[in-house]
């Protein structure tokens, strides 16, 4: 806990502070992504998904072909291996938390469930013990480290309730804790990444649209010398947690990046399949149709779609307009049996 316990060490220079403003920002767009994606959430969580587990295979470095990871990644597998197992576990993990990782809480109980998953068909994890010294001459009992973890999770929410430190800050010293106290018997930094990436999940959803792991693979090497960086002054109360933060905010901006991008191009697409639509509607209306026409044809369509559609089906000369103002009428121009680029054809014609 020394980590979390000395969290006034931390001095947020200029080009983090910059960083930050630029995550917190790109956060201020949750409710747009939200509403923007929320037809097709299930599709988007599905990819995320399997990237997730493709990028965590990797990082594992477990021994399975890619073409066996793909497929347990896209559908129920039935292991046969150790490490495939653990890919199952990890999978089941995943998808509890994704059902609604706003939810998640930072809880010993959540820790023990996860453990659970995690050693279902293989060897179990334990919390570790250890002695500790009572008064009086060589007196001492077995400690769980279960009790340190809860210890751990109440200085963090404790923190966290402050409001004096950045929440990507909290969650970074918390994850290089508990890497030190070394509180299971195994998989100890697997639990510590999915703990660090649920706390992370439920504040950033960014990570419905995208995947958190395929951006931490490509920071991998960095990422284990950051960790060996803050481990190493780590005891004295001074660990040196700078690398392991940057890199994660960095994973966040990428993260928010991509869904910006993939924003524009989902719009673009939703734009271009609605401006199809509404010409493959005045193909099927009347020669003489009016604007109100469309829009009762089309009630969810914008009035601003709907312009830019007539205005380039008249710049294709495929319509024309018949007066002014908001009662004029469109013709539907027509050449021998030619409309809109489509002819047609005669079987017995020359």
């Amino acid at each position: 806990m020394k980590a979390l316990m000395n969290m006034d060490r931390i001095q947020i220079n200029n080009e983090m502070m910059m960083l930050l403003l630029s995550l917190y920002e790109s956060k201020g767009k949750t409710f747009y992504y939200d509403d923007l994606f929320n037809r097709d959430l299930h599709a988007f969580e599905k990819k995320t998904m399997e990237s997730n587990l493709i990028a965590i295979a990797k990082y594992l470095d477990l021994s399975m072909t890619d073409s066996r990871i793909k497929l347990f990644a896209k559908k129920p597998m039935t292991p046969r291996t150790k490490d495939e197992f653990l890919l199952s576990n990890i999978k089941s993990s995943l998808n509890q938390l994704h059902k609604r990782p706003e939810d998640f809480e930072l809880l010993v109980n959540e820790v023990g469930n996860l453990i659970k998953l995690l050693s279902k068909n293989a060897d179990p994890i334990q919390f570790n013990t250890y002695d500790l010294e009572e008064e009086g001459m060589l007196k001492s009992k077995k400690h769980s480290k279960k009790d340190d973890l809860e210890k751990l999770m109440n200085l963090f929410e404790k923190n966290l309730k402050t409001r004096k430190y950045e929440l990507t800050q909290l969650i970074s010293n918390f994850y290089i804790d508990f890497l030190n106290l070394n509180i299971l018997s195994k998989h100890n930094d697997l639990v510590g990444l999915i703990l660090l990436y649920a706390l992370l999940a439920k504040d950033f959803s960014v990570f419905k649209y995208v995947s958190f792991f395929k951006f931490f693979l490509k920071e991998k090497d960095g990422w284990k010398s950051g960790v060996i960086t803050a481990n190493y002054y780590w005891s004295s109360g001074y660990a040196q947690t700078d690398m392991v933060s940057r890199i994660l905010l960095n994973i966040l901006i990428s993260s928010y990046e991509e869904v910006d991008d993939m924003a524009h191009e989902y719009v673009f697409e939703r734009e271009l399949n609605k401006s199809n639509n509404i010409e493959n509607s005045i193909l099927k209306l009347d020669e003489i149709f009016s604007k109100e026409d469309l829009r009762k044809r089309h009630p969810n369509v914008s009035d601003a779609t709907i312009d830019r559609t007539l205005k380039r089906l008249k710049d294709e000369d495929k319509i024309r307009p018949l007066g002014k103002g908001r009662s004029s009428k469109w013709q539907r121009i027509v050449s021998g049996n030619k409309k809109f680029g489509v002819e047609q054809l005669s079987l017995f014609g020359d």
